[in-house]
C-alpha cells in the first residue's frame, strides 16, 4: 500500500484548511472520478480507466464513476458505485484499491444533497461542467495545494526513480550502431516493467542521429548509425505517479561537435538545477537558460553578433524551442498550467507553467539543444535572424542532431534535491 488513510486525511485537512477560506456554509464542491472511455468501433471496448488525479489524490481509489464531495459543514462525504455482478466475471473484483473506506451508494447522492439544502454545487475532477468563476478558484486552490508533494509521495516517485535507473542503465549496453531505435525502446520497457512499473508514463522518446532533434521522435526501425547521437526521453509509472527523464548517448566514440554540444547542454542544465531553489520564478530560470545557451551558441561560432542584440532578438528559440520544465509527479504534466489561461512567451517559447516555486513542487529541469531541420530550412522562421547565424559554420552542425538531459528535482525549505539523480548520467560525451 503506497498511501495510508492517514495520508489520505492529511492531504484532506490541507486542502479544507483552503476551500473553507472561500466556501459559504451552503456550498459543496463535488470532485468526480470519471467515466470509462470508449473505443471507437470497439463495440464493448473501452481505454483504460484512469480516475481524474484529483480525485485519486484525495481518496486514493481508482474506481470509476465515484464522487468525494466536501462542504463546511459535512467535512468529506465519498459515494461509490455499487459494481455490476456480471463486473466479477469479466474482469474480478477489481480489489487493486491503494485505500479501501466504503462510503455510500452513488444512488444515495441525489438524497444527500436534497436533504442537506446546498443552494450551489461546484463539480470538479472529471465532469462535464464547465470550471468558471467559483469553481475555478477553487479548482486553483486544489491543485496548489496537491502539487506540494507529501512524504508518501515523495517516497514513491524515489522507487519509480530507481525503476527508471535500472530501466537506463540497460539503454547503456544496448545503444550500438546497428540497432533500432525501437529495439531500444522495447529494452527499457522490459526492464522497468520487470523493476515493478505498472505502465509508461507517456509514449517513450527515442531519437537516433537527425531523429535526436525531433522533440518528440517516436521510435522507429531506424537503425543507429556509427558514430550517432541518441536520445532517450522515456519515464516509468506506478498508479499515475511517474518520473520523466532524458538522457543523451553516442553509438561509438563521439566527435568534437558532439563533445561540445553535449557538455553545453550538460553545464546548463546543472545551473539551472542550482537555481531551482524556493522563491525563484520559473520563467527566470528558464531566461537563464534561454541566455546560456546563447552565449554557448555565441562561442562555437553557431551565432554572430553582440549578446544583447542575440538575446534581445530571441535568436536562441531556432535552437530551443520548448519549455525548461514542468511540474511532474502525479501524470507526466502535473497540476500548474490549467490555472495559467493566457500562457506568456519568454525566448520563444510558451511558458505553461509561470510560477514562483514553493517547497514540496516536483519540476523537470530539461534544458536541450537541437539542429531542427523543420526550423532550419524554413526561410520564414530564419528570416528575422539571417544577420546573427554564421551559415558556413551552422552547415558542419545541421546533421548532428539534439542534446537533451532532464531530471525531476524536488524543491526543499533548504534548496532542492534531484530525486532521479540515481539515473546514470554522463559527465561528458
Amino acid at each position: 500500500m503506497y498511501f495510508t488513510t492517514n495520508d489520505i486525511q492529511a492531504r484532506r485537512d490541507r486542502l479544507a484548511a483552503r476551500w473553507d477560506q472561500v466556501l459559504l456554509s451552503d456550498e459543496a464542491v463535488l470532485v468526480h472520478s470519471g467515466k470509462p472511455i470508449g473505443r471507437p468501433g470497439g463495440l464493448d471496448q473501452t481505454y483504460t480507466f484512469l480516475p481524474h488525479p484529483a480525485y485519486f489524490w484525495l481518496t486514493g481509489r481508482r474506481r470509476e464513476e465515484e464522487v468525494v464531495l466536501y462542504s463546511r459543514n459535512t467535512g468529506w462525504q465519498e459515494f461509490q458505485k455499487i459494481p455490476p455482478p456480471e463486473q466479477a466475471v469479466w474482469e474480478g473484483e477489481k480489489v487493486d484499491l491503494l485505500v479501501n473506506e466504503p462510503g455510500q451508494t452513488l444512488e444515495q447522492l441525489t438524497g444527500y444533497l436534497q436533504a442537506q439544502g446546498f443552494k450551489t454545487l461546484y463539480q470538479l475532477g472529471q465532469s462535464e461542467q464547465a470550471v468558471t468563476g467559483k469553481a475555478f478558484e477553487l479548482r486553483t486552490l486544489l491543485d496548489q495545494t496537491r502539487r506540494v508533494k507529501d512524504a508518501a509521495e515523495v517516497r514513491l516517485i524515489r522507487e519509480l526513480a530507481g525503476i527508471a535507473a535500472k530501466g537506463y542503465a540497460v539503454i547503456e549496453k544496448t545503444v550500438a550502431p546497428g540497432i533500432t531505435e525501437r529495439e531500444i525502446q522495447v529494452a527499457y520497457e522490459s526492464e522497468i516493467y520487470r523493476q515493478g512499473a505498472h505502465t509508461v508514463p507517456y509514449d517513450s522518446i527515442v531519437g537516433a542521429g537527425t531523429n535526436s532533434a525531433i522533440l518528440h521522435a517516436l521510435p522507429t526501425l531506424k537503425k543507429v548509425g556509427p558514430q550517432e547521437l541518441v536520445l532517450v526521453d522515456a519515464g516509468a509509472d506506478i498508479y499515475d505517479y511517474c518520473v520523466d527523464i532524458t538522457r543523451t548517448y553516442v553509438s561509438g566514440t563521439p566527435d568534437s561537435r558532439q563533445k561540445a554540444l553535449y557538455q553545453l547542454v550538460l553545464d546548463v542544465q546543472l545551473q539551472c538545477m542550482a537555481l531551482t531553489k524556493a522563491g525563484a520564478w520559473w520563467r527566470d530560470i528558464h531566461g537563464r537558460a534561454a541566455t546560456l545557451f546563447t552565449q554557448g551558441l555565441l562561442e562555437l561560432g553557431i551565432l554572430k553578433g553582440s549578446m544583447d542584440s542575440l538575446v534581445e532578438k530571441e535568436v536562441v528559440s531556432l535552437f530551443f524551442p520548448h519549455g525548461l520544465g514542468h511540474l511532474v509527479g502525479l501524470r507526466v504534466r502535473d497540476t500548474g498550467h490549467e490555472e495559467n489561461l493566457s500562457p506568456k512567451a519568454y525566448f520563444g517559447a510558451r511558458l505553461r507553467v509561470d510560477l514562483q516555486l514553493e517547497p514540496g513542487h516536483l519540476i523537470t529541469v530539461e534544458p536541450g539543444l537541437y539542429f531542427i531541420k523543420a526550423l532550419l530550412d524554413d526561410p520564414a522562421r530564419i528570416a528575422p535572424f539571417k544577420d546573427n547565424i554564421d551559415f558556413n559554420e551552422l552547415a558542419h552542425w545541421k546533421n548532428i542532431g539534439g542534446v537533451r538531459i532532464e531530471d525531476n528535482v524536488l524543491v526543499t525549505e533548504t534548496g532542492n534535491e534531484n530525486l532521479t539523480e540515481a539515473v546514470y548520467k554522463a559527465a561528458s560525451l
